[in-house]
């Protein structure tokens, strides 16, 4: 049972949920156009149903070495 003027219980776990959320889908965002920008486009399609294969691919070097 809350007081008047006191904020509800679980209001502090709704901000870190959404501010996890976001994180997560600019870290998904990032790492998945890193993916991409490596030439790793299998690793970039999997990706969407197990993100992981995105942080793989943007941490193994790139399929060619890119010129200048």
């Amino acid at each position: 049972m809350s007081r008047p003027g006191c904020r509800p219980y679980g209001w502090c776990m709704w901000w870190g949920i959404g501010f996890g959320g976001l994180l997560y889908l600019v870290l998904m965002i990032v790492l998945g156009l890193s993916c991409l920008r490596k030439g790793h486009w299998v690793m970039f399609i999997v990706g969407f149903f197990l993100p992981f294969f995105w942080i793989i691919g943007a941490i193994i070097p790139p399929v060619r070495p890119q010129t200048i």
